[in-house]
């Protein structure tokens, strides 16, 4: 028995919410940030105000009525609801929790880890509710930490002293060499118009060689004052400013004599902390702020001096076990998505990076057309969604681990969410520099994650692209994914081997984790360029990305494997590995500068 459980003292207040259906209106939403997104529309970069937002995608007057007549039938008289009225939350006693949900609220903790969860097992609405709402949080949703991360080692292999491309086999023997000192380049060591070759040490990924590698090394941003990056922590992590200051010190000095690491901005919702001390021995084995780390080290290491604002979020999202993930895992998205949405126009970021990801089918449908239709209300606002696309591939690896939860059994490839929402930029991983391959670990398990949704349908954008990749792949995997689904990943950039500082000390990472904040930053540095000419910032980035495809750099090599296959393989043009490629900031910025891909004058503001 892993857990201890404990009936709660019924004077306890305990903070619910509830999410309001409002989904009538999702098609005109989604119609609206297609004209938004799209560069061949009149109305492209015409994003719309936090009132507009709220107009198009809001609860019904019936089903916000309903429910709050409800709460009040049942005493409960003061909550607060956002503007478009679709969520409504309360500080409420236990005991009248227990009587409004019909259910008994206990005490649940980890007897190996000790973490404690507020749950109950079962729970139910009145009939004259339950239609009008889609979510009761906290309920019976359970959260385990995610295991985290691979690290990494020595002399150069045959294959690269021969100048040939390595095997399979032989990047995975190299993988699982153990490995001592790595030395990288420092700035001052590098030739004026440094190469590749000169800044990078493949087995040792640095913020210098990214921005050589992606062309942002010699740009010089203009627009600090007016523009704004966003990470968004979950599961307990948060961004220690001691790590960070350390990292900024050796891969970033610039930005570590700014202040970076001090004075970024830190907002902490639903219960989260923020811890800057040391973790403890116990905190340091379950990995405690190693994605924290990540994310924030990796939008500073190329984003700097961009202002970046960290939110921390805690709470639990509802759940869906599957054979692969039995317990909780997942993340809070409505926690954090309800609280940005309701901010200022001013105050909003001009892109986020979301460096997490859930098997899809775990994520209850409901729930994430909810989430994904709010990631569409920032695309209408101006806002980039920069997601990860996944570390498993096209499924884990394992027997009986690709299975549908729907009861029917299903072998299945296993799509990530949120990048499986077609209103996010979903960001697969590549590894080394010559040839760039789509990214796996040899020593872990990690595979770039990359397929097709269950859930949402492939959006117009995509058809082209997707359309002539089903025609090259033929027959390959067919009956274990939904050629129809939204593709994943979009665009891709480097995630093997990431250095990083945590907990005091230099730690090798892979993931998704890591490339999605590195390409978010790019599009900070796009987003610069933009405003210091007066213009819009890029937003909702998709429909752009597909129809220009310069400005990424295509990667054929490696496939995204998984579920004890060969998975999909990388190929000339868009694939389910590594999407339509790797960014090269020079190209991207003069297309995103060039007029015929900008209308300049907001269409809801009067000439």
């Amino acid at each position: 028995m892993d857990e201890l459980k404990r009936r709660l003292f019924q004077g306890n207040f305990l903070f619910i919410s509830l999410i309001i259906i409002e989904l009538a209106t999702v098609d005109h939403t989604a119609y609206t940030v297609r004209l938004v997104s799209d560069p061949r529309s009149e109305k492209y970069g015409q994003h719309l105000d936090r009132r507009q937002v709220s107009n198009l995608l809001k609860a019904s007057d019936e089903a916000t009525e309903i429910v709050e007549t409800w709460l009040r039938a049942n005493n409960i008289t003061k909550f607060t609801k956002s503007t478009a009225g679709d969520w409504v939350r309360a500080s409420v006693p236990i005991r009248q929790v227990e009587e409004l949900l019909q259910c008994r609220y206990f005490e649940f903790e980890n007897i190996r880890d000790g973490t404690i969860l507020v749950r109950t097992t079962e729970w139910s609405l009145p009939e004259h509710v339950a239609p009008y709402i889609d979510v009761v949080q906290p309920t019976n949703a359970f959260f385990r930490p995610k295991p985290a991360s691979r690290y990494g080692g020595p002399p150069p292999p045959d294959w690269e002293q021969e100048g040939r491309l390595p095997t399979y086999a032989e990047l995975v023997e190299e993988d699982l060499l153990d490995r001592g000192h790595l030395d990288v380049p420092s700035l001052d060591e590098l030739p004026t118009n440094p190469t590749v070759d000169d800044a990078c040490n493949r087995l040792a990924v640095t913020p210098l060689c990214m921005r050589v590698l992606y062309g942002t090394l010699s740009y010089q941003p203009q627009s600090v004052a007016t523009n704004r990056m966003d990470i968004v922590n979950f599961l307990g992590n948060n961004n220690n400013r001691s790590d960070i200051r350390l990292y900024l010190e050796k891969y970033r000095p610039d930005a570590a004599a700014a202040g970076a690491a001090e004075s970024f901005e830190t907002v902490l919702l639903a219960g989260a902390e923020d811890q800057q001390t040391p973790n403890t021995e116990e905190q340091f084995d379950r990995h405690m702020g190693l994605e924290g780390a990540l994310d924030a080290e990796a939008i500073l290491g190329i984003g700097h001096p961009t202002p970046l604002r960290a939110w921390s979020v805690g709470g639990r999202p509802p759940f869906k076990a599957s054979a692969n993930k039995q317990s909780n895992g997942n993340e809070p998205y409505m926690e954090w998505l309800g609280h940005v949405l309701e901010l200022e126009d001013g105050e909003l970021p001009r892109v986020v990076a979301v460096s997490y990801a859930d098997e899809e089918q775990t994520v209850p449908e409901a729930y994430a057309r909810r989430v994904c239709a709010a990631f569409a209300q920032l695309g209408a606002r101006g806002v980039s969604v920069v997601v990860a696309s996944g570390d498993e591939g096209a499924g884990p690896e394992g027997e009986g681990r690709c299975v549908s939860n729907d009861g029917e059994g299903r072998r299945r490839f296993m799509p990530a969410f949120p990048a499986s929402c077609p209103w996010v930029t979903a960001v697969g991983a590549t590894r080394h520099f010559d040839p760039v391959m789509a990214a796996f670990d040899g020593r872990s398990d990690f595979v770039t994650g990359g397929g097709f949704s269950e859930y949402f349908s492939r959006p117009a954008y995509q058809d082209a692209a997707v359309e002539t990749y089903l025609e090259t792949i033929g027959d390959l995997h067919s009956g274990l994914y939904n050629p129809g689904g939204r593709a994943i990943p979009d665009v891709s950039a480097q995630g093997y081997h990431y250095t990083i500082i945590y907990n005091g000390t230099a730690h090798l990472l892979d993931g998704t984790s890591g490339s999605a904040p590195t390409f978010a930053a790019i599009v900070a540095l796009l987003n610069d360029a933009l405003i210091a000419e007066g213009r819009p910032p890029l937003g909702f980035l998709n429909p752009w990305l597909y129809s220009a495809r310069s400005g990424l750099r295509d990667v054929t090599h490696g496939a995204a494997t998984g579920c004890n296959t060969t998975g999909f393989p990388a190929v000339e043009g868009w694939d389910a590995a590594t999407g339509l490629g790797t960014p090269w900031f020079p190209e991207l910025r003069d297309l995103a500068l060039a007029r015929s891909f900008r209308w300049d004058h907001p269409w809801y503001i009067a000439a």
